[in-house]
């Protein structure tokens, strides 16, 4: 794992910890924050899904293997829709803030991106 994906790990992970503090002492926002919570740890399993797609892409060239790898859209797919599921089937769940944190590693993403290239 490079050191990037480390940090983004480490920032979803507090990230997450942080949400869990705001569901512990604000009941009021609980179905906001636990549907973000959700949505972050779907994003957080779809980017070490598609690490793991680009590393056997990436190693096949060097093996003698002659099998067709794709990079799992599919299955990503198929784990937001799971927790789309959720957030519609329970109500302890916000709908919106669960679409929100599925796109929370691709934002974290841009934004450590855009930081790397100032620096």
């Amino acid at each position: 794992m490079n050191n990037q994906l480390k940090l983004l790990v480490r920032i979803t992970l507090i990230g997450i910890a942080a949400l869990l503090l705001v569901w512990a002492f604000l009941p009021a926002y609980r179905t906001h924050v636990s549907g973000l919570a959700l949505g972050m740890i779907v994003s957080l399993i779809n980017a070490w899904l598609l690490l793991m797609k680009i590393e056997a892409v990436s190693n096949q060239p060097h093996s003698q293997e002659r099998k067709r790898i794709n990079i799992g859209t599919l299955s990503r797919m198929c784990m937001a829709l799971i927790a789309v599921m959720i957030a519609v089937k329970m109500p302890q769940f916000d709908l919106v803030f669960t679409i929100i944190g599925l796109f929370f590693i691709q934002m974290a993403t841009l934004l450590m991106g855009l930081l790397f290239i100032k620096k």
